[in-house]
């Protein structure tokens, strides 16, 4: 199946930016396959930085990508070597760098972080799994690699935070989660949400300028101790939450707790009740071959209809009974 000119435009910006050309995609009934090679022609190195085009070796690597129609789906990525032309530089050969994928992974970054989400609420096993039912081939082992590689590095020159609170054990136990706002990545995650951990941390990172944080007294208590200079923003969601808790308030006042509403119309007053019966034709039930007769035993006697759920004996309904006299 070969792509036409269009498809190939859309595929290479959406997906694999223009480093790299689509010239094949394979489908079969278990998996989707892209074919891509590169574009480029010369690569800075990564050590020092200058700029080569003299081709040392073509590479071929397979990455597998976020499924698509709930199949499977590879990338065949044909990437390139480059000698470094600097002679004092240590790096005599580097690899084009890939976008979408890290030097030595199997996954690209796309499908690692649905990896990771799916991981945070299913044990490992469970994972594997249902990845495996929306078309993503992964181990519990690899699931287990992955986050236990994942590193939370601090950076002593951060001068921008936002800060909040996390639910580790949903109601038992919270921790303090630190993000730089620049990137948004994460720069710790402290035990506790009583201030005192942030107090440590703060003391170690005197170059903060401003914060954003919810409204958690014992945060602000925490920053104006440590850093009473530093501009405190509160976040997004908590400005939103303080404009609907007062419009909440605004419509308590405003709007009457009851309204009727009559054909249309709204009313000062409860409407009376309107008993309407209903009345089927006996036609129709014929029709459906209704049968309103009640049920009789083998006997012949009427069995009569009992609406208790359980025995007047029953112990659990005496007890029920004795609370009630109770109140």
């Amino acid at each position: 199946m070969r792509f036409k000119k269009y498809d190939i435009y859309n595929v290479n910006d959406n997906l694999f930016g223009g480093d790299f050309k689509v010239y094949n995609f394979e489908e079969t009934e278990n998996k989707n396959i892209y074919y891509l090679k590169s574009k480029v022609i010369n690569c800075s190195c990564p050590h020092c930085g200058m700029v080569s085009n003299s081709l040392h070796a073509t590479c071929t690597r397979t990455i597998q990508f976020v499924p698509i129609h709930l199949k499977p789906t590879y990338i065949n990525v044909n990437f390139y070597k480059f000698n470094c032309l600097n002679e004092e530089c240590p790096v005599k050969v580097f690899r084009q760098d890939i976008k979408y994928c890290g030097p030595k992974q199997k996954f690209t970054y796309e499908l690692k972080c649905l990896i990771f989400a799916v991981s945070l609420f299913l044990s490992d096993e469970t994972t594997s799994k249902v990845l495996k039912l929306i078309g993503i081939n992964v181990s519990n082992d690899t699931v287990r690699r992955l986050y236990q590689n994942i590193e939370i590095k601090d950076e002593l020159d951060v001068e921008e935070i936002g800060l909040d609170d996390v639910s580790i054990r949903k109601g038992m136990k919270y921790a303090t989660v630190i993000y730089d706002m620049k990137d948004h990545h994460m720069l710790a995650l402290l035990d506790g949400r009583d201030g005192k951990t942030l107090k440590e941390w703060l003391q170690n990172h005197k170059k903060i300028k401003k914060i954003a944080r919810d409204r958690a007294t014992s945060y602000a208590n925490a920053i104006n101790e440590v850093l009473p200079e530093t501009i405190q923003i509160a976040d997004r969601f908590h400005l939103f939450q303080n404009l609907v808790d007062r419009f909440k308030e605004i419509f308590k006042q405003e709007i009457p707790e009851n309204i009727y509403i009559l054909d249309g119309k709204i009313l000062d007053e409860r409407p009376n009740n309107i008993i309407v019966k209903a009345t089927v034709e006996q036609q129709i039930l014929q029709q459906l071959e209704y049968d309103d007769t009640p049920p009789v035993d083998e006997n012949g006697y009427i069995i009569k209809f009992n609406n208790k759920s359980s025995e007047p004996n029953d112990k659990h309904h005496l007890i029920q009974a004795e609370n009630r006299k109770k109140k």
